[in-house]
């Protein structure tokens, strides 16, 4: 028997992006655990990294080309499949142009070298893609509106911080290793603050924890900074050196008093000033934010008052200081484009959070053809009955992937793909500071390629090998890491240490004060994008809207899972939880006849599913929390509720802006 350890890392869009040893067994991969010499991944990992293994060898993993046909799937050889995929595509450039192809696409895996299948599609010609975000563009676009770009503070700078406030970030979930540091900050005597419409669970208590109503998180931060100017609890030096726009932002805070935002916010007045204070008056305080508070039709300027608690109180470029909310910067200084947008020739894009509506209204050409990777949107995107309509009216229809998921099943060629422990390798994502190296460990099963064999050999089949590139698998790494050769490191330098930390990462983010803004400043206030007064203190749209109360009296939350992410690794934890339950505080239960167990009618203007009410202190009054990810073809599909609605900055889904109603199965006949 021969056994060894190698490190590899997880593929997986999560803000710790774990180094992981993995034990491989006479060809096998048997055990996943972390990486003790990381200094994040510490040795521990969760439940997604130990399913890899499961994941890998699942018996209803996708293994062979599967062709659709009226009696059901069929096996094809990977020839017929890019004869057929070959076929498709030169008939509908000629008959229609590019543009009537749609590649659809998502950070399932952050192996980089997937993105060569955007490569395929502009060497083929250019295709209709989308923009703007499921998760997080509402809160990136305000702080590039802020301040110039999204950065963020090293991890370890938390250490310096004497008050962390966590809004919106539920980090036993999404940042478990971020855990040690903050437990860390208390232990030296620091203060943990925790805002969120659901009371999350932590493994020590939280020193202040403030459950804001849905959507109404700007009007809090707005709260704050009026206690902090009205108390002079301000930094006017900073102000006056790096702020823009502070008279025209205090017309703003003057009128959002705390007794006004507690009626808004759920929030006691005392309690925004006792927060102010807190946050205010401490020498360091840093702010960790996470994607749910701007999932809202204001999801913006949500983001951008909180940023302003920041500007105002001199917490930017400070070490133990911040709104931390990605390293999307410093990727992209890092690393070279590999997409070839140079090579297309022509392109069209759609609203990423309007996919279905956007889709099903193209004409001039219409969409004729769906190619779908590293992504499962008919389970994901908002509006699912818009979405697989839209997939439902495309004549040919092609998903890359290792399990039929329901994206899959709406596909008429599903092409399996290796798992990271299949294919070599490099993995980063704009929410950690690490770039990791994956070696290939196995053998790929059966018939499964990576996405890079079967765009690259498509590409051979068509003629477009010349445009595409005819680079191995090394020299495309290579080429990923030409910028970072002045830093001294190459593919052999990464090899060897198999992890490097983002060489133009500062421990500081803005420690220079030089803000990417027009003005080199800190925007509070600019002639394209004001605070306005009235968009402060009211809730837009579906959850602010009264007549849609009226039918939709409660709001659904949709979070994410502590063991999936997002759709993925669902399938393994069926015989956990073999019913998608609704959340539910007992007083609107009562209120509605509903006992815990019971099955219920989950109802949107949209659509409605079927769930199990699970009573629930930890949810407001008023609200249901059902999880996303759960895939339609076992009882889930939260998106038949959200809508296809978009955040006011960066065109992000506002899934969180949804209302709803709830019955007891019972009471339907």
């Amino acid at each position: 028997m021969q056994m060894a350890v190698y490190k590899s890392v997880c593929p997986l869009n999560c803000f710790d992006s774990c180094v992981l040893m993995v034990e491989v067994r006479d060809g096998k991969v048997t055990k996943v655990t972390g990486d003790p010499e990381h200094p994040y991944t510490r040795g521990t990992v969760c439940s997604k990294a130990h399913r890899q293994v499961e994941r890998l060898y699942s018996p209803d993993r996708v293994r062979v080309p599967l062709r659709k046909t009226a009696s059901g799937w069929q096996k094809i050889s990977w020839d017929d499949a890019l004869d057929l995929m070959t076929e498709k595509l030169d008939k509908i450039a000629g008959e229609s142009g590019t543009t009537a192809v749609l590649h659809s696409f998502d950070s399932g895996s952050n192996g980089l070298l997937n993105d060569l299948v955007q490569r395929f599609f502009n060497a083929y010609g250019g295709v209709t893609t989308t923009y703007g975000s499921l998760c997080w563009g509402a809160g990136f676009a305000a702080q590039v509106a802020d301040f110039g770009g999204v950065r963020s503070h090293r991890w370890e700078d938390v250490l310096n911080s004497e008050v962390v406030v966590l809004w919106g970030r539920n980090v036993a979930v999404t940042n478990r290793h971020f855990l040690p540091y903050l437990k860390e900050v208390k232990s030296k005597g620091g203060r943990v603050v925790v805002i969120n419409p659901i009371n999350i669970k932590l493994p020590f208590e939280a020193d202040m924890f403030l459950q804001v109503k849905p959507g109404t998180d700007g009007v809090l931060a707005l709260a704050a900074a009026h206690v902090i100017c009205r108390e002079r609890w301000l930094d006017l030096d900073f102000v006056a050196n790096h702020v823009k726009g502070f008279a025209e932002y205090l017309e703003v805070v003057k009128d959002v008093t705390p007794e006004k935002a507690e009626i808004v916010t759920g929030i006691p007045a005392k309690r925004i000033e006792e927060f102010a204070g807190l946050y205010a008056r401490a020498c360091t305080a840093s702010i960790y934010l996470g994607y749910g508070m701007q999932r809202y039709s204001n999801g913006g300027r949500i983001v951008r008052a909180i940023d302003s608690l920041a500007a105002i109180t001199g917490n930017v470029g400070k070490s133990g200081g911040g709104v931390n909310y990605s390293y999307s910067d410093y990727k992209s200084r890092v690393l070279k484009d590999i997409t070839g947008p140079e090579l297309a020739r022509t392109g069209r894009k759609i609203a990423y959070p309007r996919w279905g509506e956007e889709v099903l209204g193209l004409k001039e050409p219409p969409i004729r053809a769906i190619f779908v990777n590293r992504s499962n949107p008919v389970t994901q995107l908002p509006n699912t009955a818009k979405v697989r309509q839209a997939f439902k009216q495309a004549e040919f229809v092609v998903t890359v992937d290792f399990m039929l998921t329901d994206t899959a099943l709406e596909s008429d060629l599903v092409l399996p793909c290796t798992t990271i422990f299949e294919e070599e390798n490099i993995v980063a994502n704009g929410m950690n500071q690490y770039l990791a190296y994956a070696p290939q460990l196995v053998e790929p099963l059966g018939d499964c390629r990576s996405d890079m064999w079967i765009f690259s050999r498509l590409a051979e089949r068509m003629g477009l090998a010349d445009k595409f590139g005819r680079l191995t698998r090394q020299q495309w790494m290579e080429k990923l890491l030409e910028p970072l050769q002045e830093y001294g490191v190459d593919l052999a330098s990464l090899k060897e240490k198999s992890v490097i930390l983002n060489p133009v990462i500062p421990d500081v983010a803005w420690k220079d004060k030089k803000f990417n803004t027009p003005s080199g400043k800190i925007e509070l206030y600019s002639e394209a994008l004001a605070l306005e007064p009235v968009a402060a203190m009211k809730e837009n749209g579906e959850i602010g809207s009264k007549d849609v109360q009226k039918t939709y009296p409660l709001i659904l939350l949709s979070p994410h899972s502590s063991g999936r992410l997002h759709s993925q690794f669902h399938d393994l934890q069926l015989h956990e939880t073999l019913h998608m339950p609704v959340e539910i505080h007992p007083e609107t239960a009562m209120e509605y006849g509903i006992g815990d167990g019971m099955d219920v009618l989950v109802e949107s203007p949209r659509g409605q599913v079927t769930a199990v009410a699970k009573l629930s202190r930890h949810v407001l009054p008023g609200v249901l929390v059902i999880e996303e990810g759960w895939w339609l073809k076992f009882g889930g599909g939260v998106n038949f509720l959200t809508p296809d609605t978009v955040s006011d900055m960066g065109t992000t889904a506002a899934y969180y802006d949804c209302r709803c109603s709830i019955r007891r199965m019972a009471e339907i006949k």
